[in-house]
């Protein structure tokens, strides 16, 4: 049988600390030697992008792949399709318009985890859509936040979203007139924006202070941005949560490097590294946490999802999907 699951039904099945653990359980496996990540297939025709983004987790007995087709003026829509990998079954079909921004902040939360001094508890938040909340969420989930600080340029949608994080995770939350506000004082800053090529970066390297960490979530297309070149410049520490190379191909804040700042870069690490052997950081060193996402973090996010669907009867099943043409 196969599952549908719909945006609703991924509302009420992701649960933020499990997908945590899954998506830091397949970066083990990741490092293990135990995913295959084919290179992204990418179309695109008159202002409409399609990609497609398969995996194989040898460790879960999964395979399948993320697909996301749309365009900014017109909106996108994500579909995950995941599969046993030993028989072929079609396990689930999964609205991932949702799951996408919740797997992000899953994946910034292993990061933080390994990245940051356990009792950090001062964030600044830089943007106020999807992925600024699931990644908010995902800081809250392996750090004691206590205090939120928020920014993106419309003052209602700001103040909005510092009265739902407030209100969500019991702590003080406050929206802030600058960006530079926002940042002051923070121990994690959290940039998740939708910048385009003609607009302003959203986060500068002369705000960083000392010991900071920085989750950057937003350009992950050649044609975003949303750091400055100042922030690699003056980094300790880089981790990208795919290879350097798809990172450099795909996030406009790399594209945009000069070859002096793209230099200092060779020595980042890959998150999957970094979980496997553990990070030693100093009490002041700058870290940055760079993501574009990768399909085997979709997949385990998806599982999680699935899983806990079957457990509690929620989704549609729609009978045998793709039927086994025998040879």
């Amino acid at each position: 049988m196969t599952l549908l699951l719909s945006d609703a039904d991924v509302r009420v099945t992701a649960d933020m600390p499990r997908l945590v653990d899954a998506v830091e359980t397949v970066l083990r496996e990741e490092h293990d030697g135990l995913i295959t990540m084919p290179p992204r297939v990418n179309v695109a025709s008159d202002g409409t992008v399609l990609r497609l983004m398969p995996a194989h987790l040898a460790g879960s007995n999964l395979m399948g792949y993320k697909s996301f087709h749309g365009s900014l003026a017109k909106g996108v829509r994500y579909l995950i399709v995941l599969m046993r990998a030993d028989d072929g079954d079609i396990l689930a079909l999964v609205d991932a318009a949702l799951l996408t921004g919740l797997r992000t902040g899953a994946t910034s939360a292993v990061a933080t985890r390994h990245l940051t001094h356990p009792g950090s508890a001062d964030v600044a938040v830089i943007g106020s859509g999807l992925e600024a909340e699931t990644n908010l969420a995902g800081v809250a989930a392996v750090r004691p936040v206590q205090r939120v600080r928020v920014f993106s340029p419309n003052p209602q949608r700001r103040a909005a979203f510092a009265g739902r994080a407030g209100a969500s995770l019991g702590v003080e939350a406050v929206a802030t007139a600058t960006a530079q506000e926002a940042v002051t004082g923070a121990d994690i800053v959290i940039v998740a924006t939708n910048t385009g090529p003609h607009g302003p970066v959203a986060y500068r390297g002369a705000w960083i202070e000392p010991g900071q960490h920085i989750v950057s979530v937003g350009a992950t297309s050649p044609f975003l941005r949303e750091l400055d070149e100042e922030c690699f410049d003056r980094l300790e520490h880089v981790v990208f949560d795919a290879s350097p190379t798809q990172v450099f191909e795909e996030s406009g804040d790399l594209i945009a490097l000069t070859d002096a700042s793209r230099s200092r870069l060779a020595g980042a690490s890959v998150l999957s590294e970094v979980v496997a052997h553990g990070f030693d950081r100093g009490a002041d060193a700058v870290t940055l946490f760079k993501s574009v996402g990768t399909a085997a973090q979709d997949l385990a996010a998806a599982k999680v999802v699935y899983d806990t669907a079957v457990q509690r009867g929620i989704g549609r099943e729609i009978g045998v999907l793709a039927d086994v043409k025998q040879f």
